[in-house]
């Protein structure tokens, strides 16, 4: 079992370095905590970093929900000894507050769906709840620890550019404003690279002879974890 340390990890960085980081971000790199060579993912908004959620609304009615669409791709490097594998078999994510009432919009069928209010333990990390995790092979709020079948999930071996990978679009009480990840104290209006700050991605199958998974996040020193402290 993956243990629980009392302590909160960030790293502070001079505020030019942290600046630059996020103005040359153009995706999120996820590596796995125990495995950052073997699980690797590529998560990303649909067309650019300022994509926007999109407001869901009647003419001047607003529903306080929003569209938010990104796409997952799995950069891991295929097993020798298993093509299929490793396997990425969810990726969740924090947002600030407890928002409830996600939906899924795409894809739809009988391999993805929602859970909300999940608990994941970060290797070497605190627990830390993700508002809302897009599953496979899902058990109630157990998402972590279900194994999947063996070809459900995203494949491994896809390129790490914008569009690659499984296409999410879901809806939900996102909000119109965020921490700013660089002005402590501050907002900024949501973008979806934003929102993908706070991804935590399964893997599953990462080793040979066995279901060894793990648990992956953007690879960056502004990524805290929990990324929204209570």
């Amino acid at each position: 079992m993956y243990r629980i340390p009392s302590v909160r990890v960030r790293i502070a960085l001079p505020a030019a370095i942290v600046l630059a980081s996020i103005a040359g971000v153009s995706a999120h790199i996820v590596k796995g905590v125990d495995n950052p060579t073997l699980a690797t993912a590529f998560v990303s908004s649909p067309s650019a970093t300022a994509d926007a959620p999109v407001k869901i609304a009647w003419g001047a009615v607003d529903t306080k929900l929003r569209v938010v669409c990104f796409n997952v791709a799995n950069t891991s490097p295929v097993r020798a000894d298993d093509p299929d594998s490793p396997r990425i078999t969810a990726a969740g994510f924090e947002l600030p507050g407890s928002p409830r009432g996600f939906t899924l919009l795409e894809p739809l069928g009988d391999e993805w769906e929602i859970v909300e209010g999940a608990r994941a333990t970060i290797p070497g990390g605190n627990a830390v709840t993700l508002d809302f995790a897009l599953v496979t092979h899902a058990n109630n709020t157990d998402w972590q620890t279900k194994s999947p079948r063996p070809h459900e999930g995203i494949p491994p071996g896809q390129p790490a550019v914008r569009g690659s990978g499984t296409r999410f679009c879901v809806s939900g009480p996102f909000p119109d404003t965020l921490p700013n990840p660089t002005i402590p104290g501050e907002s900024t209006a949501t973008t979806v690279e934003l929102i993908l700050n706070g991804v935590v991605v399964r893997f599953s199958r990462v080793l040979a002879h066995g279901q060894a998974s793990d648990l992956g996040l953007w690879d960056n020193p502004l990524r805290s974890v929990p990324l929204y402290p209570e």
